[in-house]
């Protein structure tokens, strides 16, 4: 399989190009997670200003003697007045986002590690540490473009985002092939180097390095 491109953007080299988009990945990677981390302790601290408020209402007294939790359904809707409802409705929408931040910020995370094993392979010219990020990139356009599919089918979403998500995923897919064709690149300099080292040595037999005496003669070593 030949490299699909021979430079990025026309201006670097396949290896320039990878370091580039290694050290913007990492930077955003690095930004995104501090950013969800950021709002992770903030629903924490939502959270529990409405588990205060509940308990100050006296949300708790009015559980069934047989109910072990606290949860929201301890108790039918109709148990709850209008206030105690929204404090109810404000906890699970909190818990929701919680549960929605932590898996966005496992995501960045290995997001992150990617883009350091991308920088490293770039650098240190090793095209096994260029698969994880290919990989994660790969998946994340798998959702995206079912995604985007999903929406158009079903109608949903307006001009704007359908045209915002084409524009990322055509980014993306230019990304993608960037660092697969360095990935390529370096394949096939592996190969010449491994095929040029097994015709040297075949050379060097010809030529009569490993030269055996014929039968029957006395060896002149």
């Amino acid at each position: 399989m030949a490299v699909p491109l021979r430079s990025c953007c026309y201006v670097f080299t396949l290896r320039q190009g990878t370091m580039l988009i290694a050290v913007i990945e990492l930077l955003v990677s690095a930004i995104t997670l501090f950013l969800l981390l950021l709002g992770s302790a903030h629903a924490q601290e939502i959270t529990t200003m409405l588990k205060a408020d509940i308990e100050e209402n006296g949300g708790g007294s009015t559980y069934y003697h047989d109910a072990d939790d606290n949860s929201v359904y301890a108790l039918p809707p109709h148990h709850y007045n209008n206030n105690e409802m929204r404090l109810h409705k404000g906890q699970h929408v909190a818990l929701v986002m919680i549960i929605a931040l932590y898996t966005a910020i496992a995501m960045a995370t290995i997001h992150l590690i990617s883009s350091m094993l991308l920088l490293y392979g770039s650098i240190m010219q090793v095209r096994q540490f260029l698969l994880p990020w290919l990989s994660v990139v790969m998946i994340g356009l798998v959702f995206a473009l079912a995604s985007l599919l999903v929406c158009v089918v079903l109608g949903h979403g307006t001009a704007t985002i359908l045209l915002v998500t084409g524009l990322f995923i055509h980014l993306r897919l230019s990304l993608l092939l960037v660092v697969f064709s360095h990935y390529r690149q370096l394949y096939e300099d592996q190969a010449s180097s491994c095929a040029s080292l097994v015709q040297r040595d075949a050379t060097s037999i010809k030529a009569g390095y490993l030269h055996f005496p014929p039968p029957g003669k006395p060896s002149d070593v």
